[in-house]
């Protein structure tokens, strides 16, 4: 889920250790100590749903105090069954319009004219050379046609108002979280169909969590790929924009300027996913991650029904409670503004430095933001480590001033589409707290397996940069 978020982008360039077969699945029968182990994922898998549904709960029943309610009540219970009685019974025409949406999706993915580029090695064929897969890029396109698609319907035709999937949520949330767990077990089956599975713990529900197989592929069509960037990011911005009409019809034709600043920013967020497509390609997600329920579930349920938490919130407050000071507007613009560029300079400098060693820094209209904001040198010629194994660990540019600099712009600018919601209400920052956890986890998780990887050389690393995320705090 990045786990969660399909823009988590990794620091190094560990895609050689899929170059042998035999190796990997020695590597990848290991015990089940990730999150927690067996119980650990056990409670993610009945809890994550059930906190999606909380805070759907919250902002229904209780959006105007500033206090969350209780999930431990009957009343909480029943609204859980209720919507999933709602579902099944009278609206599961929900159900077949998600469905609708998922293969419009993947039609523009497999339909529109591409870009084709081959990722990063997975093995070796069996002629000694290496193997690697050819992904569709077509992403930038795809997001472009389904706003067309979506104002034809809800603004040319009508066929469906603009506030429709504002006033069906929570259904869409239940449809969307019973469908992750039909997709995840059609997954499982077509690993084992296709011989391409492999057991990490032995444990059922453990490894159906985490996944059987690298790189699923129904014939050409690379599943893993298409869930991680196509139907979660765009509908959680088709959400935004009807939550926003949603406040527009709420409150006479008005909306704040708090919700339209952080649309924009998610929108470039996400129009920045697309361009730099491509990139997604040297993302741990890809290259090592199984793709099982945890991607799925966070893919499809996870990232458009709390990313959208935000103008969620607001479209449910009049604008005449939202204004802001200039003072304090200015410092929020900074924030997602300042994030923003840290999180894709970091990114490019990664990306081009796993394409070629020799200029991750030649990116001369960076290197000004980056001398001025960090006091960096230019620098045209990367420091970096060759490991014993093969791999080079970068440590220059934003990667010399701490290990996930392109995850501290995240949290920034997350920070910023926070703090536009004022401090009326805890739920808006459940999302900055989330995400300080989850990367926080991450970065754990994989400097252990950079440690088992790298050894010494890896020591040697994080002895040169020594902090994580914020220099001289953490």
């Amino acid at each position: 889920m990045q786990s969660f978020r399909s823009s988590s982008h990794e620091l190094l360039n560990v895609h050689i250790f899929a170059l042998l077969d035999d190796e990997q699945k020695g590597k990848d029968k290991i015990k089940a100590n990730q999150f927690g182990g067996v119980p650990g994922v056990t409670a993610m898998i009945i809890g994550l749903p059930l906190s999606l549904f909380y805070l759907s709960y919250c902002l229904t029943q209780n959006h105007d105090s500033g206090t969350l309610l209780n999930p431990f009540t009957i009343e909480f219970y029943h609204y859980i069954i209720g919507i999933h009685i709602q579902l099944i019974t009278t609206h599961y025409h929900i159900i077949l319009i998600l469905v609708c949406y998922l293969l419009f999706q993947a039609s523009l993915a497999i339909m529109l004219p591409s870009r084709i580029v081959s990722g990063t090695p997975v093995g070796v064929n069996q002629d000694g050379s290496i193997k690697r897969l050819d992904y569709k890029l077509n992403g930038l396109m795809a997001y472009l046609l389904t706003f067309i698609a979506y104002y034809i319907i809800c603004y040319h035709y009508h066929t469906i108002p603009s506030t429709f999937l504002a006033d069906n949520f929570t259904l869409l949330l239940v449809a969307s979280n019973i469908l992750s767990f039909i997709i995840a077990i059609g997954v499982s089956i077509l690993a084992y169909q296709q011989n391409n599975y492999q057991f990490i713990s032995q444990n059922l529900m453990y490894d159906f969590w985490m996944g059987y197989s690298r790189n699923p592929r129904l014939y050409n069509f690379d599943l893993k790929f298409f869930f991680e960037g196509r139907p979660g990011l765009m509908l959680w911005i088709l959400l935004n924009i009807s939550f926003i009409e949603k406040q527009k019809q709420n409150f006479d034709g008005h909306y704040s300027l708090s919700i339209i600043i952080i649309n924009i920013f998610q929108i470039l967020f996400v129009t920045d996913y697309y361009y730099f497509e491509e990139a997604i390609l040297t993302t741990w997600d890809i290259m090592e991650e199984k793709f099982g329920l945890m991607m799925i579930w966070g893919d499809i349920v996870f990232v458009p029904f709390f990313f959208s938490i935000q103008i969620h919130y607001l479209s449910l407050h009049s604008p005449s409670i939202q204004i802001l000071s200039t003072s304090y507007l200015v410092f929020c613009l900074c924030l997602c503004i300042s994030g923003f560029l840290l999180f894709r300079i970091a990114n490019l400098q990664k990306h081009h430095f796993s394409h070629d060693s020799s200029y991750v820094l030649g990116l001369s209209c960076y290197n000004y933001f980056l001398k001025r904001l960090f006091g960096m040198n230019r620098c045209n010629m990367p420091k970096y480590i060759r490991t014993k194994r093969g791999p080079k660990i970068l440590y220059s540019g934003c990667w010399g001033i701490a290990r996930r600099m392109n995850l501290t712009g995240d949290i920034l600018q997350s920070i910023g589409w926070c703090l536009l919601c004022s401090f009326n209400h805890f739920i808006p920052y459940t999302y900055i707290i989330y995400l300080i956890v989850c990367f926080m986890h991450r970065e754990r998780r994989d400097n252990e397996v950079c440690q088992r990887k790298f050894g010494s050389d890896w020591n040697r690393y994080t002895n040169i940069v020594q902090w994580r995320f914020f220099p001289n705090i953490y």
